[in-house]
């Protein structure tokens, strides 16, 4: 076995970082969606612009009830939105291309509880593969093991 100069015995793998063919990437996904069209001509789709998108995105992530949402978007008539409603939010939403989904799990347990335990979870080869298939990894990752 090779020795390097502080005397550690150096193992090689010649096909570590060796690249398949083939395999479906998530641009080549992005590329079978079929609003790409419109994800080319509008970069926010499905919402209108910037601004529209960061509204979005603060109503999507604040926690509200769908009432309370409605309420705040009935107040908003003077800013043009691309969603008037709670319901049409979420239906913009559920367009925009989604990670890995979560699952979850009755667990059996032998102790008596006031409800089933329920473990939650994603699979891992789906997390890893959102994660190599994700463009900002490209050129950051190395397939080497040391």
């Amino acid at each position: 076995m090779p020795v390097d100069s502080l005397g550690r015995v150096l193992v090689t793998f010649p096909r570590a970082a060796e690249i398949f063919e083939g395999g479906e990437t998530f641009l080549t996904r992005f590329e079978l969606d079929p609003y790409l069209v419109c994800r080319r001509l509008v970069p926010f789709y499905p919402f209108a612009n910037l601004d529209d998108w960061r509204v979005a995105n603060f109503l999507l992530t604040s926690g509200l009830s769908m009432r309370a949402l409605d309420e705040f978007l009935s107040l908003q008539a003077n800013m043009p939105l691309s969603f008037w409603t709670a319901k049409d939010l979420r239906a913009h939403a559920e367009l925009l291309p989604s990670g890995p989904r979560w699952k979850f799990q009755i667990v059996p347990t032998t102790h008596s509880t006031k409800e089933p335990i329920q473990l939650y979870f994603r699979d891992t080869l789906d997390c890893v593969e959102a994660l190599f298939n994700h463009p900002f990894f490209e050129d950051k990752m190395d397939f080497t093991p040391f």
